[in-house]
């Protein structure tokens, strides 16, 4: 058997057990104890005590255990107030920054959009054991009695997200269809909100998009009558998967009547930030700009994000200074122009 490799590794995905939004504090659950993972690993009591004890909240150490977002080193969100060991697993109580990144958490613990956390670890020599059991695939387990903890991660996908659909049947496609449903309400009211950076914003947009996919793999499989739905929005009859999708995505019109200046001002934003090596914008906004610039069609959603990122971002627009960064994003989204045209699309969509 391959012993565990001693380099940094991740593994995880375990629920929210309370936030508090007024002390900006969520508890939570790291990781589980005496339950086999995907990697074959059983994390046993007492695994994390001694990280703990060298690096953990109470600890005089510099580099203590890092509360992130994504396992990544650049984006902390704030810090752990706890870490335990308890029967079930790694207990943590952690406090969201103020920061871009700490803000963008919050919201999104706020909303729903992370429900599910991971660590980032090192094994240990001689403390993962190999467990024979013949009746385990692979021949048995093994059992880890220490880790080296460097952090927790608050992640928006779980590690079993993206494990395609594969015979789900009867009551546990019913099952899985509301868990998606409920998933894809809370990603689209919170993209409808549009409040956040683009990252944020991009990163809700990713998660719809698997989401949707995973429905698309249910409805390829071969076709079954479910006579009732235990969830919103879709109770039918028959079933029909393209109620269904069209439903749980809002699809709506969408519309490309916005003025030719925002056009050019999208162009104008390309341009200036070529000249100043493209960093000047995140990948939304370079998306937003090819959009606007080509024309194309925007959803109502898109246009709610659009006005609410412009809103924001006009307190940074300078005019006489093309280099800045802030001027630059703000040409990149349509500017003055497509500003104007998403509150007048706005209030005359909210009047009819």
């Amino acid at each position: 058997m391959n012993m565990r490799n001693n380099l940094y590794n991740q593994k995880g995905a375990f629920e929210i057990k309370d936030i508090d939004t007024q002390k900006r504090e969520v508890s939570i659950y790291l990781s589980k104890f005496d339950t086999m993972d995907s990697d074959m690993d059983v994390i046993k009591k007492g695994a994390f005590s001694k990280s703990i004890n060298e690096r953990g909240p109470g600890s005089t150490s510099n580099r203590k255990i890092a509360f992130l977002r994504h396992h990544d080193w650049e984006k902390q969100i704030g810090k752990f107030l706890q870490l335990e060991e308890d029967d079930f697993g790694l207990f943590a109580v952690g406090q969201l920054g103020r920061s871009t990144d700490g803000e963008d958490a919050y919201r999104d613990y706020e909303d729903g959009i992370i429900k599910e956390h991971s660590i980032g670890f090192q094994y240990i020599k001689d403390k993962a054991k190999f467990i024979e059991d013949k009746n385990i695939d692979g021949g048995g387990f093994y059992e880890i009695s220490e880790i080296k903890l460097f952090e927790g991660s608050a992640v928006t996908f779980g590690s079993n997200e993206f494990t395609p659909v594969v015979d789900v049947k009867g009551e546990q496609k019913t099952d899985y269809i509301e868990k998606l449903t409920r998933e894809l309400n809370v990603c689209i009211k919170a993209l409808s909100n549009g409040k956040g950076t683009d990252e944020r914003l991009h990163g809700i947009e990713m998660k719809v998009k698997h989401l949707t996919s995973q429905l698309v793999l249910l409805a390829g499989q071969e076709s079954e009558i479910i006579h009732s739905i235990p969830s919103e929005p879709v109770i039918v009859d028959e079933f029909k998967w393209d109620n269904v999708i069209d439903s749980l995505t809002h699809k709506q019109e969408t519309y490309s009547d916005y003025p030719q200046k925002a056009k050019d001002n999208a162009k104008r934003g390309i341009r200036l930030n070529e000249e100043v090596g493209n960093k000047c914008a995140t990948q939304t906004g370079k998306l937003r700009a090819q959009q606007i610039s080509s024309g194309e069609s925007l959803s109502l959603d898109t246009i709610k994000r659009t006005f609410s990122f412009l809103s924001r971002a006009r307190t940074y627009y300078k005019p006489s200074d093309e280099k800045a960064c802030g001027t630059i994003s703000y040409l990149l989204w349509g500017g003055d122009a497509m500003l104007n045209y998403c509150e007048r699309k706005l209030d005359q969509l909210d009047d009819q």
